[in-house]
C-alpha cells in the first residue's frame, strides 16, 4: 500500500525521475516534494518531550529555507493555470503588499521585521504553488505532509504514551502526538479528513484515501477535541454538497464573507461598550477568555487606527505586553482572532482590502460555477477552503502567519481562483 504516491498528471507518479523525464518535470517534482518538506515542517509548535522550546525556530527555519528552494525551482515549470488578472487579483496583492510592508510603521523589532521577511517569502510561494502545480498536486502533496506528523503521533501514542498522551487532570488520556497540544493533533487529522476526502473526489485510490481518512478519525477521537470534530463533519459534508450542488457552493463562496461581517460586528461592539465579555442573558460570554484579549487590543485600536501597529508591532511592544499581564496575570502574543490581528496590525486600511478580497472571491467564485469555466470539484474545493480557514480566523490567529501551512494554502487558493470565467476554447 503505498500512501505517499502523489500523480503529476501525466501517469507517473511525480516522485519518479525517469531518464527521459524532462527539466519541467523535473523542476516539479522537486517542487512537490519540497512543499511535502514545507508541511511537516509548519504544522505547529512540537511536544517539549521531544523539541527543546531553545530550538523551537528550527522546523520554521527548515520551512523557509525549502520555500526559497521551491520558488527557485518553479523557475523551470511551466504554468499549469490560466491566471486572469482582475481587481480580485490587485486586492489580493494589495493586501498581502500592505501587511509585508508594514514593517515600516511597526516599531522595528526584530521579530516585525523577521515576520515581514517570511511572510515575503511564503506569499510568493504561494503564488508560485497556485500557478505551477494543479489543486490535486498541491492537495496531494499537502497531505503528504500532514500524514507524516500523524503517522508519527499515532506511532508514539503506542510506543511512548508518556510523551504522547496527555494525562493532565483537565486532558486526563488524551492523545496530543508529537504535538505540543491535543488541539494541534485534531485540527491536524480534520483537515487531513478534508484532504482526503478530495483526493478521493479526484479520483485517487480508496484504499489510499480511505486509510488516510480512517487514521484521521481516530486521531480526532483519540484527542478529544470536539472542535476539530465538527470541523471534519461540517467541511466533509459541505464539500460533498458543493461538488454535487452548484447552488449550495455558490451559497459556499460568500460564507468569508458572511463570517468577515459577523467578526466586523463582535470587533465594534466591544470596541464601542468597552466590554471585554458578550453578555448573553445574564450570561457572560468570553470564549475562555479570548474576549479579554480583544478587548484589550480594540483599546488601544485609536492609537494606530489608519494604518495599525504593522504585522507583530503590537504583542512585541513591551509596554504592551506586560501591561495585559499585569492586568490579567497572563499574556499570550496571539490574538486569538485572525480578524483582531488584521485590524489591530493593518490599520482600517489593510482591514478593508481584507473586506473587499472577501467580497471580490465570492464574486469570483459564483461566476466560475456558473460559467464552468472551472471543474466542481476544484470550485467545491476553493469554496469550501476559503470558508473552512474564515471560520477558523474567528477565534484562532492564521491570516497572515507565515509559519502556518494553513494560512498559506488560503494565500495560494485566492490566487487559485483568479482564472478566467469562461471556458477555453
Amino acid at each position: 500500500m503505498t500512501l505517499l504516491a502523489v500523480n503529476d498528471g501525466t501517469g507517473s507518479s511525480g516522485f519518479d525521475i525517469g531518464k527521459d523525464a524532462s527539466s519541467d518535470r523535473i523542476a516539479a517534482s522537486i517542487m512537490r516534494w519540497s512543499n511535502v518538506l514545507v508541511v511537516t515542517a509548519s504544522v505547529t509548535v512540537l511536544n517539549e518531550g521531544l523539541l527543546s522550546p531553545a530550538y523551537a525556530n528550527i522546523p520554521q527555519i527548515l520551512a523557509l529555507i525549502m520555500w526559497v528552494v521551491l520558488i527557485g525551482v518553479s523557475v523551470f515549470v511551466r504554468p499549469v493555470i490560466r491566471t486572469a488578472p482582475g481587481t480580485d487579483l490587485i486586492v489580493y496583492l494589495a493586501f498581502y503588499g500592505w501587511a509585508i510592508t508594514s514593517v515600516l510603521w511597526s516599531n522595528w523589532s526584530p521579530a516585525a521585521a523577521m515576520k515581514c521577511a517570511a511572510l515575503l517569502i511564503t506569499t510568493v510561494g504561494a503564488f508560485r504553488l497556485a500557478t505551477r502545480l494543479s489543486i490535486e498536486d498541491i492537495v496531494r502533496t499537502t497531505s503528504i505532509g500532514l500524514f507524516l506528523p500523524l503517522l508519527a503521533s499515532i506511532i508514539l501514542v503506542v510506543l511512548m504514551p508518556d510523551v504522547a498522551v496527555d494525562q493532565s487532570w483537565m486532558h486526563g488520556g488524551q492523545w496530543q502526538g508529537i504535538f505540543a497540544s491535543k488541539q494541534s493533533l485534531g485540527f491536524l487529522a480534520a483537515y487531513l479528513m478534508f484532504f482526503a476526502l478530495f483526493r478521493r473526489m479526484s479520483g485517487d485510490s480508496w484504499l489510499v484515501c480511505g486509510t488516510i481518512f480512517l487514521m484521521s478519525v481516530a486521531a480526532v477521537v483519540g484527542s478529544g477535541s470536539r472542535g476539530a470534530a465538527a470541523l471534519a463533519l461540517v467541511t466533509c459534508a459541505s464539500l460533498l454538497a458543493a461538488r454535487f450542488s452548484r447552488s449550495f457552493a455558490k451559497l459556499v463562496a460568500f460564507w468569508p464573507l458572511v463570517i468577515t461581517i459577523m467578526a466586523s460586528g463582535l470587533m465594534l461592539y466591544l470596541y464601542s461598550t468597552g466590554y471585554d465579555h458578550f453578555p448573553v442573558f445574564g450570561t457572560k460570554i468570553d470564549l475562555t477568555e479570548r474576549t479579554f484579549i480583544w478587548e484589550y487590543s480594540l483599546r488601544h485600536f485609536d492609537n494606530h487606527p489608519l494604518l495599525g501597529y504593522g504585522l507583530n508591532g503590537f504583542w512585541s511592544t513591551e509596554v504592551l505586553y506586560d501591561a495585559y499581564r499585569n492586568e490579567h496575570g497572563w499574556v499570550l502574543d496571539n490574538f486569538h482572532s485572525g480578524y483582531v490581528g488584521i485590524l489591530i496590525e493593518t490599520g482600517i486600511v489593510g482591514f478593508t482590502l481584507f473586506f473587499f478580497a472577501a467580497v471580490l472571491f465570492a464574486v469570483r467564485m459564483v461566476a466560475l460555477i456558473s460559467s464552468g469555466a472551472v471543474s466542481m470539484n476544484h470550485c467545491a474545493f476553493m469554496v469550501c477552503f476559503a470558508a473552512l480557514s474564515f471560520q477558523m480566523n474567528l477565534t484562532e490567529t492564521s491570516f497572515l502567519r507565515s509559519t502556518s501551512y494553513y494560512a498559506i494554502l488560503l494565500v495560494a487558493t485566492l490566487f487559485v481562483s483568479c482564472q478566467p470565467t469562461r471556458p477555453a476554447t
